[in-house]
């Protein structure tokens, strides 16, 4: 089988190449196929992660005021008693509280937007 510029002279071998070049076309499309595929699932999963991550954050909260509110009403540690936790979980609990609110006291507080100033004309 003799060549000419590289490429194969029979038949035979050029539809042998061509079917190789096919396959191989489609064997790189299925891989790019796959690896979006791999993407868009792995966006989906940071997206459910980050909605249940706000929801346990949310319910971490609302355990933190619910302590901070029971060792206001009954002390720390009869508060500790009563729940079976160490008076340092409900010292945290208590602080994450405070600092929970002041976050949200100050997240609510924004300033309202102040119109510009205007320069009355004057007279030459």
């Amino acid at each position: 089988m003799a060549r000419t510029s590289g490429i194969p002279v029979g038949v035979d071998v050029r539809e042998r190449l061509r079917a190789a070049q096919r396959a191989e076309a489609q064997a790189i499309t299925s891989v790019q196929k796959a690896l979006a595929a791999e993407a868009e699932a792995s966006a989906r999963l940071d997206e459910i992660i980050l909605r249940h991550q706000a929801g346990l954050s949310k319910a971490a909260h609302a355990v933190h005021a619910a302590q901070a509110t029971l060792v206001r009403t009954s002390g720390l540690e009869r508060a500790a008693a009563l729940l079976g936790v160490s008076s340092r979980v409900l010292r945290s609990a208590v602080k994450d509280s405070a600092l929970d609110s002041r976050v949200q006291a100050t997240s609510n507080n924004t300033p309202a937007a102040t119109p510009a100033p205007t320069i009355a004309p004057t007279e030459t």
